[in-house]
């Protein structure tokens, strides 16, 4: 079994992403990662398994993203997965409101269980379809912003994050260079910045946004 990072190894680790957590925001995410840890042996949650790997690929880049975007309003997080980047976005902004959307009732359970164990607030954990929840009351508000990581995108999905969207809102896509490229022609209605994310810029949040009327 893995050793727990102390809170000083987990601070250098997010370093290289240009973050830095309080306190308390260091042991949420000690919390956050050993449930994870615990859960990854019984489902599959990632296959990455070395705990410096997750905190570094997972909770490194996704928190990068507050150096890229700004963190208010509601924030609704498609195909959440375990969490990423929606979730562990509330360490760096406890005041934003999130919504993950998972379809995978498993993997509801682990985000639902981060939720309490971590005293996470204003945190919406919402099992089923995204297209399926976009139909139904949660689909009438506008987000300020909208996250996926490694979900496929296609124009049907990039039309209904338009839909969601509010006019001044921004959609992050943490993917590859390659993803990024085909996501940027599937809509000229966009208008698109890629930032190569830190250290090894191997993945790019690209950030979408719609023209102001």
């Amino acid at each position: 079994m893995a050793v727990p990072l102390s809170s000083r190894e987990i601070a250098r680790e997010l370093a290289e992403y240009q973050v830095e957590l309080s306190q308390p925001a260091l042991a949420q995410l000690s919390a956050y990662l050993e449930l994870l840890l615990r859960w990854n042996r019984r489902i599959n949650l990632t296959g990455l398994r070395d705990p410096h790997a997750i905190l570094r690929r997972l909770f490194g880049e996704s928190l990068y993203l507050s150096r890229v975007v700004e963190l208010r309003g509601w924030l609704v997080d498609i195909g959440s997965g375990a969490g990423f980047p929606g979730l562990a976005l509330k360490l760096v902004a406890p005041g934003l409101r999130v919504t993950l959307i998972e379809s995978r009732r498993r993997k509801c359970a682990f985000l639902k269980e981060v939720v309490r164990e971590c005293a996470f607030s204003e945190v919406d954990v919402v099992g089923g379809r995204f297209e399926s929840w976009l139909q139904g009351p949660g689909g009438r508000r506008k987000a300020d912003l909208i996250t996926t990581r490694a979900v496929i995108v296609d124009p049907r999905l990039l039309e209904q994050i338009q839909q969601l969207l509010s006019p001044s809102g921004r959609a992050v896509f943490l993917t590859t260079a390659a993803l990024a490229g085909q996501i940027r022609g599937l809509s000229s209605a966009w208008s698109w910045e890629e930032w190569p994310v830190p250290p090894d810029k191997r993945t790019i949040a690209l950030v979408g946004s719609l023209p102001q009327l």
